[in-house]
């Protein structure tokens, strides 16, 4: 004699959580990321040259390279249209990444750098799931970036003179509040992409 027994079908439904896949504006993340990294780089060799010592003219062209590649980078992730809720928290940042890259004001600069150091719901992906920590891991390594973009000598000043302190190392330990955010979206973003 064969039984049956029904097996509910919520629980099967609970725990299936989406895994990462990469959209083009993850791609394009990931590009801006390694650019802004060479970039920071290029920024150190200088601060560590002479302006008048005619050896060091090429690490001043490799620095405006840098600083050229971030921008078409940025340009170019900006201009991408989100695929999905994930891809908004990388857009956001994203923006206020060129915004800091072009800026010139130390006064604006701090005031941007300020937006980046805050702990908020706009620059974090909520929940739990593999896609939602991966897009967290993204964000936090973008934090980090800017954080080494604001130690450096030009901007450290600004930043200093406006309290916000923050180094790289400071990173980690405000992060820690981001990967355990709730499963739910906040009503401002749950409106479809682009809107």
């Amino acid at each position: 004699m064969t039984v049956y027994q029904s097996i509910h079908s919520a629980g099967v439904l609970e725990a299936f959580a989406p895994g990462f896949t990469h959209t083009s504006v993850t791609r394009r993340f990931g590009v801006m990321q390694r650019a802004l990294g060479a970039w920071i780089e290029a920024e150190r060799d200088l601060e560590h040259s002479g302006s008048w010592d005619p050896a060091c003219d090429h690490w001043l062209r490799d620095a405006e390279a840098a600083r050229a590649a971030v921008g078409a980078a940025l340009d170019a992730l900006c201009d991408t249209p989100a695929e999905r809720l994930e891809d908004r928290p990388l857009l956001r940042i994203a923006r206020i990444t060129r915004a800091l890259s072009l800026s010139e004001d130390g006064a604006e600069f701090a005031q941007l750098y300020a937006r980046v150091a805050a702990p908020g719901a706009l620059l974090r992906c909520p929940g739990r799931h593999p896609l939602a920590r991966r897009v967290n891991l993204m964000l936090a390594e973008a934090r980090r970036a800017l954080a080494e973009l604001a130690a450096l000598p030009d901007h450290a000043v600004v930043i200093e003179g406006e309290c916000v302190e923050m180094m790289p190392g400071d990173v980690p330990v405000a992060e820690t509040g981001f990967t355990e955010a709730s499963d739910t979206y906040p009503q401002a973003m749950q409106a479809a992409p682009g809107a």
